[in-house]
């Protein structure tokens, strides 16, 4: 399995993707329930509130070496610190939207999407035409400029919504341009294999998939109990 080793702070082990990302949620998790006024939480709440057994929790937390426990639970504002720090969420990314269908719009106008370490700077689109209609406050530009502007913004994330005829081409583009990042909402699965670049790919139908195996799978556990 891959791991990420944080250069920033050789005293971290190398961490799975997987600890990760769960590490990411609990972030996100602090950062509301720190505004509620609460000043410590237990791994149990933390896994309970993202779905994840609190020994995982733990374990996780453990990758930073130092994570704000005290006693029985964990204080929010020193473990969110902690992971902020770890993972380098107080350096601003600017980010840009390829693909400014129905969808690329309205992510363009969600204000809501990114938090203040993340900026959405800039959308782009093959079609002049398209372009000159969405209303928007942020820069678009046609497609063919994406390598100029990616450079003169200093672009490092992108989200990709565009066909999925398309999609591999532009995530190749995207990567030669400098793009550190992907998260991928194409209907294509996207892999890459270049070093220091990541792709999500966001499969809103996979995740229904999920939901229903689930709903599949708790009717036959009801089913086999009421026999």
């Amino acid at each position: 399995m891959m791991k990420i080793h944080l250069s920033g702070n050789k005293k971290l082990k190398k961490i799975p993707p997987p600890s990760v990302r769960r590490l990411c949620k609990i972030y996100s998790l602090l950062d509301e329930i720190e505004k509620t006024g609460d000043i410590s939480i237990s791994s149990k709440e933390i896994g309970r509130r993202i779905g994840v057994p609190s020994h995982s929790i733990r374990k996780d937390i453990s990758y930073l070496k130092k994570g704000g426990g005290i006693g029985a639970g964990y204080d929010i504002k020193e473990l969110k610190n902690h992971i902020n720090s770890a993972f380098g969420f107080d350096v601003v990314r600017n980010a840009c939207i390829v693909g400014i269908g129905k969808l690329g719009t309205t992510l363009l106008n969600y204000k809501d999407l990114l938090t203040q370490n993340f900026k959405i700077v800039a959308g782009f689109d093959s079609s002049i035409n398209r372009l000159e209609t969405v209303k928007t406050d942020i820069p678009l530009y046609p497609t063919y400029e994406l390598p100029e502007i990616i450079k003169r913004e200093k672009i490092e994330l992108a989200v990709l919504t565009v066909p999925g005829r398309s999609a591999k081409k532009m995530a190749d583009n995207l990567i030669n341009y400098g793009i550190k990042g992907i998260v991928n909402f194409s209907p294509i699965v996207l892999s890459n294999r270049v070093k220091d670049v990541f792709i999500t790919n966001f499969d809103i139908a996979g995740e229904f998939r999920f939901l229903s195996a689930m709903f599949a799978a708790n009717t036959s556990i009801k089913n086999h109990n009421d026999l």
